[in-house]
């Protein structure tokens, strides 16, 4: 999941485009449709593992990152939705002092990989 919505598009895209899907799952476009969305679209929704893909990373897209930390629904649903996993991909050093996004980053473990 993700807060913007051109970024879950590109999701989708890549997703299937790359054909990892391709043997794994019937109907990869389906497939990610159904599973691949933005916050407010995955709300009420949970899964055991959650990829929650924060983007903006260029220093030039405050506006956007500051959009996001605003509210703290968006963080509350990206992490609560994972049963038992939760990984978040982003640029933690311009994404760590985004409004309610601070949080996460304190309570997530200090690892890049």
């Amino acid at each position: 999941m993700t807060p913007f919505v051109v970024v879950q598009d590109n999701l989708r895209d890549k997703l299937v485009d790359s054909r990892v899907l391709d043997g794994w799952v019937d109907g990869p476009r389906t497939w990610v449709r159904d599973r691949v969305g933005t916050v407010q679209t995955v709300q009420g929704r949970e899964a055991d593992i959650v990829f929650f893909v924060l983007s903006a990373q260029s220093p030039s897209q405050q506006g956007a990152r500051a959009w996001a930390g605003g509210r703290p629904n968006l963080a509350n649903v990206g992490v609560t939705r994972a049963k038992t996993s939760l990984f978040v991909i982003g640029n933690r050093a311009a994404w760590k002092s985004a409004g309610f996004f601070a949080a996460l980053h304190r309570y997530l473990p200090q690892r890049n990989l």
